[in-house]
């Protein structure tokens, strides 16, 4: 009987040491402390957590880890922060890591529970887990006010948005031939680099885009973190008129005014400077040009009408030899072609012009093939061409 009762002692005290060993103690204990920054929090949206323990000895060996889950996202900001806090009027060994979460979808989400494993001083190196609490968060769906609408359907969130445009040179004044390089770096604050947007697409039918690989970054600061990604593009045009790449918005739900807003990508002018030169010397091509370009067009026409009426007959290929003569847009490829000393693309927008007047095109093919060196007048040829014109 007397043993019974023995076994009955042991077995409770067993049972109390394994229900205990786990658990919180007013002088032992681990928690997930959670500071929204608004009443309510939304999918993407970052809530800054801190997981603080508190004991009451010296720690020799210690391991904090996390329960895996699928319902956020999140990074550590700092590395744990141990020191002694009075508590209660007895001082306390305090560790404290701080956290940056993201719930990854609306409804209840759970994060956690932590486990601290440690070997405390004086315990003859026998290890104690303290097993905090999960942090249950209920969370809002991402509104989709505009412009959160197609064709800018990525959604994400953050405190603050900034964009910087860099580039190489002015695109608007390109030398002939030139390329500039335009870099765009995205910041979002309090985000991850994974939930910025991908890079915007650039397809022109006027304009020959590389673009670089994207670079995307991550900062750590005591306030959250910082992603940041960079979009790179060379551009160059593919034709003499310049175009528009348009503005590109980046739309996001700002935590702070909690309402949806957009950063802008700036739109860009692309064009050759010799382009725009070309106006000064009246054969730009510009709403005025094309109109008289189309005059002289209509005016051919009619020549061609009245030779109809007068008994002759112009063919196809000379009607079309008239208007490509009278195009101002094949006069600026002349004017570009002889101000950069192209001979063989000032040979090739000339050749038509260049059939009635023997000696001009005589000059320019010497100065092409014959024996150098063979100096050539553009201008004077020019000159000569629009005698004849």
């Amino acid at each position: 009987m007397v043993i019974r009762a023995a076994l009955a002692a042991l077995a409770a005290l067993v049972l109390l040491a394994a229900t205990t060993a786990g658990a919180e103690t007013p002088e032992r204990r681990l928690e997930i402390l959670a500071f929204p920054r608004a009443d309510s929090v939304v999918a993407g949206e970052m809530v800054p957590v801190t997981v603080r323990g508190i004991y009451d000895r010296k720690v020799t060996l210690e391991e904090m880890t996390i329960r895996p889950g699928d319902s956020f996202d999140w990074v550590q900001l700092a590395k744990d922060d141990w020191h002694e806090e009075r508590i209660d009027g007895r001082l306390r060994l305090v560790v404290e890591r701080r956290l940056a979460l993201f719930p990854k979808h609306s409804g209840s989400s759970r994060f956690g529970p932590a486990e601290h494993r440690l070997t405390f001083v004086g315990a003859g190196g026998k290890a104690e887990t303290i097993t905090s609490h999960p942090l249950d968060l209920s969370v809002a769906p991402m509104p989709d006010d505009p412009p959160f609408h197609s064709p800018h359907g990525w959604r994400f969130a953050a405190s603050e948005l900034r964009v910087k445009d860099e580039l190489s040179t002015d695109p608007a004044r390109l030398r002939d031939g030139e390329t500039v390089t335009r870099r765009v770096t995205v910041t979002g604050v309090g985000a991850l680099p994974a939930m910025l947007p991908p890079r915007p697409v650039v397809s022109e039918n006027w304009l020959i885009a590389f673009a670089a690989p994207v670079e995307r970054s991550l900062e750590l600061t005591p306030e959250g973190p910082v992603a940041r990604v960079i979009w790179s593009w060379q551009f160059r045009p593919e034709t003499g008129e310049p175009g528009v790449l348009p503005a590109v918005p980046i739309p996001y739900f700002n935590t702070v005014t909690r309402k949806v807003e957009a950063a802008e990508i700036p739109a860009l002018p692309i064009g050759y400077a010799s382009f725009a030169a070309s106006q000064s010397a009246g054969i730009a091509i510009t709403p005025a040009s094309l109109w008289g370009g189309l005059a002289a067009g209509l005016a051919g026409l009619g020549a061609g009408t009245a030779l109809l009426v007068a008994g002759h007959r112009p063919t196809a290929a000379a009607l079309g030899r008239l208007a490509r003569r009278r195009s101002p847009f094949r006069r600026w490829q002349i004017w570009r072609a002889a101000r950069a000393g192209d001979l063989l693309a000032l040979r090739r927008a000339t050749e038509e012009e260049a059939l009635d007047r023997p000696a001009a095109r005589a000059a320019l093919e010497r100065a092409i093939y014959g024996p150098p060196p063979q100096p050539f007048d553009a201008r004077a040829f020019l000159r000569t061409l629009r005698r004849k014109a």
